[in-house]
């Protein structure tokens, strides 16, 4: 095929698979995972995600994943690293708030790429059946890919949440004021520990919500952050403890004499609402779990148990320009559990500012220099420290220089590069822009495909064909194509109809070839079960399915089959207890299927024969009075036989139609009754289980 070079943008592994739906999830391996395009505070709906139908995969048993005979039934994600750190959790089948119905997940991180290799970062399985588990991850590239692989123990399949929040790494926790960790933007962060009280654990006593608390008002499991307002307006919150059902308190001040003075501070709002022991769950469950400042509350605080009308939340406050705050978050719990922190409002954070610029800003082809130009600032200090990294197939790959100059790239498509700064105080910020590298394939290029499979569909109009492809010369790593436009890194494409394919393979230079492949359809199978018919109740009728092409069909599946003689033959005969839709199914040796319906219409006749007199003599003639029916009575549930004076001189129960010797025989306590009229009672049950009542006369003649 004629070489192409096109001007394209090329996403590489950034791209989810695009081909049709198969049994197995699109994300079963590694070159499938999907992209989670917003890893800032982000949680997918509970019940959303899920392994069911996974298979294993290539990649190498994660180390902390138990239980070599068992097979790992994974699936795969990746993310663009917002900042050097990452929290993220699988919530399964939990007790309290469950995200979805698997148990014991498990989960690793990796960087790397699917191609060359993967390294693993982190790695977490649920050995305590607490059906959720949660990952830090800490000196991450920011901009960076990393992968994450979803499954769970003994094979357990299911749904399940999964969050995650990629931030900047803050300080470890400090649990005095005036070592508070300094925040210097409004980034969403996690804590995995807090540790006791600080050196003074007294800090908090006489908050407005604790002074009617009983006991000591003392810090258990606490940390202290504080900042300094840039821009005005407002300031809310919202603190989600890693366990659910622990019980966090906080409290706003004010610090009215500077960011550096804890002294004379100013109790801005006071959340203690929590767990009340002793009362009932319900009562106090709506006072625990996650907590914060709400732009839509009305209260400044809520005191110690849980009140009546009591949400964990209080009213948002307005920052101003200048002045500085303090929060002290204390696990009253205290299980020394973490939590993360997200903040939301008007007001801005003081601190420094991460930015800068390309030049030339767009149109820069792979292996053409472009320039990085540092624009960032702060206003109020100095920035001391700047690291850069400036994505995939770059050169240089990091920097930790203010002005990198210029940067090459031996590939196209989009380059995350990032810069993150961080000032004396402890302040890191980090800003991420994407960068649009042109592809720079050469007419001397020497990149061809080949085909090393092709598979046509299974069974006629199903998704089941594949075609997989290889890449040679070039510049590798290659990235593929079935549609000329989306380009993946895995070589094999299945769950494909019938037709004509265009595959293409792409190197890093954006330099492609071009092969066709046709896949055709089976001869398709056919089924015709005849027309509709109409029986009497009680009669049967031969069915007679007609398939082919001839020699293909291996065997049958009738259905209801209790009313048929055979149910994997192709002409059962019939005995519809009613009216009746038969369906058969017949398939081949490569399980491909064809189906068709026939219905069995049933006339409801139900002839019941009474004699009205019987001569019980012993001679053989008229010595029994019973009932007789055709072939839909199934059998007389009750016969009951009786005087003139009302007298039962019979009863029988479950008789079959027309035994004589079990019906009544013209005698009373074993004597033979004189010549009279007689009553009778009769239930009668039919095969379609309807059951009718017959009453009537008998003579006895002698």
């Amino acid at each position: 095929m004629t070489r192409l070079i096109l001007r394209t943008v090329f996403l590489g592994t950034l791209l989810s698979l695009s081909w049709p739906a198969l049994a197995q999830p699109v994300n079963d391996d590694c070159f499938g995972a999907i992209l989670l395009p917003d890893v800032i505070d982000w949680c997918s709906e509970p019940n959303t995600l899920s392994n069911v139908n996974a298979t294993g995969s290539a990649e190498p048993r994660p180390s902390c994943f138990p239980g070599q005979q068992d097979e790992i039934l994974d699936v795969w994600y990746y993310f663009i690293a917002q900042g050097n750190a990452a929290n993220l959790r699988v919530i399964g089948n939990t007790s309290l708030s469950p995200g979805g119905t698997i148990a014991n997940p498990e989960m690793a991180l990796y960087s790397g790429n699917c191609q060359s290799g993967l390294l693993e970062e982190e790695c977490i399985s649920d050995g305590f059946g607490s059906d959720v588990v949660e990952m830090y991850a800490f000196d991450l590239i920011p901009g960076g890919i990393y992968y994450l692989r979803v499954s769970a123990r003994l094979e357990n399949v299911g749904t399940y949440q999964l969050c995650v929040n990629s931030y900047n790494e803050v300080p470890e926790p400090s649990g005095d004021c005036p070592t508070a960790v300094l925040l210097c933007d409004k980034s969403s962060f996690a804590v995995e520990f807090l540790i006791g009280g600080g050196d003074d654990p007294t800090e908090i006593q006489g908050a407005s919500c604790l002074r009617d608390c009983g006991g000591t008002t003392l810090e258990s499991g606490s940390t202290w952050y504080k900042w300094t307002c840039k821009d005005p307006g407002s300031l809310s919150f919202t603190l989600v403890p890693s366990n659910p059902q622990d019980d966090l308190d906080f409290v706003v001040y004010e610090l009215t004499n500077g960011i550096d003075n804890c002294s004379g501070r100013t109790e801005l709002r006071c959340m203690a609402s929590g767990e009340n022991t002793g009362a009932p769950l319900d009562e106090w469950e709506p006072c625990t779990g996650a907590t914060g400042l709400s732009l839509g509350d009305q209260d400044t605080g809520e005191v110690c148990g849980c009140q009546p009308g009591n949400n964990n939340f209080a009213q948002a406050i307005d920052m101003q320009a200048g002045r500085s705050y303090a929060l002290v978050i204390n696990n009253f719990s205290p299980s020394n559990n973490g939590f993360t922190i997200s903040f939301g409002g008007t007001g801005t954070f003081l601190g420094p500012e991460a930015a800068f610029r390309f030049d030339p800003p767009f149109g820069v082809e792979c292996d053409e220099p472009v320039s990085v130009i540092n624009e960032s600032s702060f206003a109020t200090g100095e920035i001391s420290r700047y690291f850069w990294s400036f994505g995939e197939g770059a050169t240089p790959a990091v920097s930790t220089d203010p002005n990198p100059g210029s940067i090459v790239y031996n590939s196209f498509g989009t380059k995350f590069v990032s810069l993150t700064v961080e000032s004396e105080s402890g302040c890191i910020v980090t800003e991420i822009i994407e960068l649009e590298i042109e592809e720079c394939c050469r007419l001397a290029s020497d990149i061809g495909i080949r085909l090393e499979q092709a598979r046509d569909p299974i069974c006629a109009n199903t998704a089941s064909g594949l075609i997989e492809v290889g890449g040679t010369g070039g510049d590798p790593f290659y990235q593929y194509s079935i549609d000329g436009s989306i380009f993946q890194p895995s070589p094999i494409f299945n769950g494909l109809q019938e037709g004509n394919f265009q595959l293409a393979v792409q190197d890093i230079k954006g330099c492609r070839d071009t092969l066709l492949v046709d896949l055709n359809d089976p001869p398709e199978l056919f089924v015709d079960a005849g027309p509709d018919v109409t029986v009497t109740l009680g009669f049967d009728t031969d069915l007679n399915a007609e398939a082919g092409p001839d020699g293909l069909v291996t065997g049958y599946r009738w259905e209801p089959a209790g009313s048929l003689t055979c149910a994997d033959c192709p002409d059962p005969t019939a005995t519809a207890p009613g009216t009746t839709t038969y369906s058969v199914e017949v398939f081949n040796a490569a399980g491909c299927t064809a189906d068709d319906e026939v219905t069995v219409i049933v006339r409801e006749d139900r002839p019941i024969y009474i004699p009205n007199a019987i001569s019980p003599n012993g001679d053989g003639v008229n010595d029994f009075f019973t009932l007789y029916g055709g072939p839909a009575a199934d059998k007389i549930d009750l016969l009951r036989v009786f005087n003139r004076w009302g007298a039962l001189v019979f009863e029988g129960r479950d008789l079959a139609l027309g035994d004589e010797q079990r019906g009544w025989d013209g005698r009373f306590k074993e004597q033979f009754v004189g010549p009279d009229v007689y009553t009778f009672y009769a239930k009668v049950s039919f095969i379609d289980r309807v059951v009718l009542l017959f009453e009537g006369s008998i003579n006895i003649i002698r």
